[in-house]
């Protein structure tokens, strides 16, 4: 068969939802490996792009073609609540998430002429759903394993509440103002029925406090906010690749450290791999994360004459190839 770029709808059966995706091949004539990407927080589309981002070109459509052209065939699609798919968001949950990744699995495995392996990768967020169906799906014919990009160790909100002071500090807020002001919003955020902390000296906190009380999606918000990756990932005996990006901004490398001991795979089932000028979407980004600018990160995430990190693209498709 010859290369392939195809826009599909994966529809399970009995499901009011459907995915739409983008299916990348290569030419080939005999089954290839190929690799299903989920992608980060919020309202990430199936190319990592987002409205809360400078339009640009997304990694996650650069690593497709990539991957392509190293005889590796990816799968990307819209999650619910991003790019296309934006109804019924009444679905959305940590639960919807790991059936959309199984969806997306098995409408790969039923095209046994195309695909011969299907590995799962999920980015940042992404990362935790793809792990939960890695676990769900570990033993399934043709599961090839799970690739972590990026992927934080602990919860969704105590990532954030990082994120949020470094990026003040960089600011030059005064850690005897920012301190409380983080500690009280975490204290709220944990209980359901209080009140709005004071965002005044966190105006980035307001964002997630407004989803996580938005009745249209506050169940799902609250789940991922309080989800342990490092528990799931206790679960997971199966071949896995956990990448971490040098020069990232929101992830640092102690999270992949502790998500790879946490996995209960064989020693010789897993690997790290740390990807050098990197930033947080595997695209070149020459500065350490002490010297970039936060405000100028986004712009960098999406930006075209950014290529990806050297190093990346080997490391999926050598982990895609040796699937079995």
């Amino acid at each position: 068969m010859n290369a392939s770029t195809e826009e599909v709808s994966i529809s399970p059966d009995g499901a009011a939802w459907a995915l739409p995706g983008t299916l990348v091949l290569p030419a080939h004539t005999a089954p290839v490996p190929c690799v299903i990407f989920f992608a980060g927080s919020g309202p990430t589309d199936r190319n990592w792009l987002s409205p809360l981002l400078p339009r640009g070109t997304g990694s996650a459509a650069l690593l497709a073609e990539a991957l392509r052209a190293r005889g590796v065939g990816s799968l990307r699609f819209d999650k619910v609540g991003s790019g296309t798919n934006m109804k019924p968001l009444d679905v959305l949950g940590l639960g919807h998430y790991v059936d959309e990744a199984r969806a997306a699995f098995e409408f790969l495995t039923a095209r046994p002429a195309d695909c011969a392996s299907v590995t799962l990768a999920g980015h940042s967020e992404g990362s935790l759903h793809m792990l939960s169906a890695a676990v769900a799906l570990q033993d399934a014919d043709r599961f090839g394993g799970f690739v972590s990009m990026a992927g934080t160790s602990r919860t969704v909100l105590a990532a954030a509440i990082e994120q949020i002071r470094n990026a003040r500090m960089k600011q030059g807020a005064d850690p005897a103002v920012l301190d409380p002001a983080l500690a009280a919003f975490r204290e709220a955020m944990s209980d359901p029925g209080s009140r709005a902390p004071d965002f005044a000296a966190i105006p980035e906190a307001s964002t997630l406090w407004a989803a996580a009380r938005d009745p249209r999606q506050a169940r799902a918000v609250r789940e991922l906010l309080f989800a342990d990756p490092l528990d799931v990932a206790k679960s997971y005996r199966g071949r896995a690749l956990v990448l971490t990006a040098e020069h990232d901004l929101q992830v640092p490398r102690l999270d992949a450290d502790r998500l790879f001991a946490a996995l209960g795979s064989p020693a010789a089932a897993k690997s790290e791999v740390a990807i050098a000028n990197a930033n947080h979407v595997f695209r070149l980004e020459p500065e350490s994360p002490s010297a970039i600018d936060p405000a100028a990160a986004g712009q960098a995430y999406t930006n075209p004459a950014r290529p990806l990190a050297g190093g990346v693209v080997d490391a999926l498709a050598a982990f895609a190839k040796n699937a079995g």
